[in-house]
């Protein structure tokens, strides 16, 4: 039940496990790329996945239902107003690496309930708390979106002493085990702002 990350030159290849020996993919290439991958059969594709997977998987078989879809980023302008909060990607578009986009959608919700729960508790009206969800999701949001472009950029960078930096760093996260917790923790969601509901408490 673990996903797996590549990171290539185009971007990110992403093995995401789901239920009953079946995966799902998200595999980012250069645009030039896209019309060759596209133009493979399902059995030429099962190869190039097992290849750009290093086999960890086995043999692939392809499910139908391909899709080729733009990368894109966008941030809502409000995240939400009155009665109406938005979350998940509804409020932002992450590109699809550390699973950033799911790790903001389970904080947008977790932190919209806390505040609702108060607000129901201390008897005020639900549409300051809505104002108060955007304030507090907008900080957040930008920073880590800002974050996930930075590391992206820096993946696809062929800049030699950027590539030596972030070879080490990988190489210190693959040997470091404490460090490694704590960057994945830091991911899902940074202890500092980080709702109740996910640190396990009751609302």
């Amino acid at each position: 039940d673990t996903s797996t990350e590549f990171h290539a030159e185009g971007g990110p290849f992403t093995l995401v496990p789901l239920l009953q020996r079946r995966s799902s993919l998200v595999f980012v290439v250069d645009p030039a790329e896209v019309s060759v991958l596209s133009g493979l059969s399902d059995a030429e594709m099962a190869a190039e996945i097992e290849r750009r997977s290093h086999s960890i998987l086995g043999t692939i078989e392809i499910e139908r239902g391909r899709g080729v879809f733009p990368l894109i980023t966008a941030t809502a302008t409000c995240f939400g107003t009155r009665r109406v909060a938005l979350i998940g990607e509804a409020a932002h578009v992450a590109a699809p690496i550390g699973a950033q986009g799911l790790n903001l959608g389970l904080r947008d919700a977790a932190t919209i309930a806390e505040l609702v729960v108060a607000a129901h508790r201390e008897g005020q009206d639900v549409a300051d708390t809505v104002d108060r969800y955007d304030r507090m999701r907008r900080a957040d949001t930008t920073s880590r979106m800002l974050a996930v472009d930075l590391l992206n950029r820096s993946l696809l960078s062929d800049f030699l002493p950027l590539q030596g930096a972030r070879a080490a760093g990988l190489f210190l996260i693959e040997r470091i085990a404490p460090l490694r917790r704590a960057i994945m923790r830091e991911g899902v969601s940074p202890w500092a702002s980080q709702p109740r509901l996910m640190r396990g408490e009751v609302l």
